[in-house]
């Protein structure tokens, strides 16, 4: 007879609730801080694999603002083929410092009214300048950059420079250059979010610009 003892069992995690508007944990729900802005021009975030996964990623939070919001997956071929079906070169324009890009800020009036739709590419900046580099059906859109953007709230996670928006912030500020929509409300629910995801990181993990 057997004189071991029986391992105990361990008690299985409970997995957190989700709310299943803003996707955080139920005690950590945004929802109640969530502005409602609408506009005409339609945002599409063209979204690398990795950062969907990423709890501190900005484009859902965006979309949760802003009804015209489209998060395409950048690996989802058929998802990335009907996007392009559904843009236009005269009607579009790509948030790429590419080296043939405008400031956004000085777009003339005429281009600004034409503006349908609005690209980012989301995505740490190595895997944007890759998704801009492999996809040449992007490289056919015109490419604007920020000369004078608001300075980023978004210390919660590092930048690759001073300058440097999340996407949240890079679609808002586009917006109000070429939507001429007030998005103030947009970025004081980000600022809120941020500072409850700051309080919950240890200091370890904190990195200020």
């Amino acid at each position: 007879m057997s004189t071991g003892k029986v391992g105990s069992v361990q008690p299985c995690k409970r997995k957190r609730v989700m709310c299943p508007r803003c996707d955080y944990p139920e005690k950590q729900c945004v929802c109640r801080l969530i502005p409602l802005v609408e506009g005409d021009i339609t945002v599409w975030i063209l979204q690398d694999k990795t950062e969907a996964k990423h709890a501190k990623n900005s484009a859902r939070l965006f979309r949760l603002c802003y009804a015209k919001t489209h998060i395409v997956s950048f690996s989802d071929n058929d998802a990335l083929t009907s996007f392009f079906r559904k843009v236009r070169g005269d009607n579009t324009v790509l948030l790429y410092p590419s080296d043939v890009s405008e400031p956004i800020e000085t777009c003339d009036t005429d281009k600004i009214g034409s503006i349908s739709n609005i690209v980012l590419l989301d995505g740490t900046w190595p895997k944007a300048k890759k998704m801009y580099l492999v996809e040449p059906r992007l490289q056919t859109l015109k490419t604007v950059n920020f000369q004078s953007p608001p300075r980023s709230h978004y210390e919660i996670r590092k930048s690759p420079n001073a300058n440097a928006l999340s996407t949240l912030e890079a679609a808002a500020y586009g917006l109000e250059c070429l939507g001429n929509l007030r998005m103030s409300s947009v970025r004081h629910f980000f600022h809120e979010v941020i500072k409850m995801q700051w309080s919950q990181q240890p200091d370890s993990h904190k990195h200020r610009i």
